[in-house]
């Protein structure tokens, strides 16, 4: 799964696999230093690390503004709605349905259901624009 999805970072100058790791090693720090596994189920926390390493995959580098303004086909896919992080989204559970790659397969449908739900909440979030 990990190498999949480095393998799906684009090398550009920041939304790249390391800022990926940052942010999760970010996470992890907050995670434990703020000691939310007493209060956060293993399920949630695995949805929190799971989200932060896929919240970037594919970065092409432009941000929202310039997808929508230049009419990309993702900004057009996504109808100007969050295109990238619907984008990051879309590439994740694209991996995830790697049989080879899931992480997820011993869930049942029904808590695979749930936990895509969360991490799309969670990377759908990433976008600023939505917290002005």
């Amino acid at each position: 799964f990990l190498l999949r999805v480095q393998e799906n970072y684009r090398n550009n100058p920041f939304h790249n696999f390391r800022h990926s790791f940052c942010v999760s090693q970010m996470m992890y720090v907050l995670i434990h230093g703020c000691r939310l596994q007493e209060v956060l189920s293993k399920r949630d926390i695995c949805v929190l690390l799971t989200a932060c390493v896929c919240h970037d995959l594919d970065h092409p580098g432009f941000n929202n503004t310039y997808q929508i303004n230049s009419r990309s086909e993702l900004a057009v896919r996504y109808n100007d709605m969050s295109p990238l992080e619907n984008h990051h989204c879309a590439v994740s559970f694209k991996i995830l349905s790697s049989p080879e790659c899931n992480i997820f397969a011993n869930l049942t449908p029904e808590e695979f259901k749930e936990l895509r739900g969360d991490m799309i909440i969670l990377i759908l979030a990433t976008d600023m624009a939505r917290h002005a």
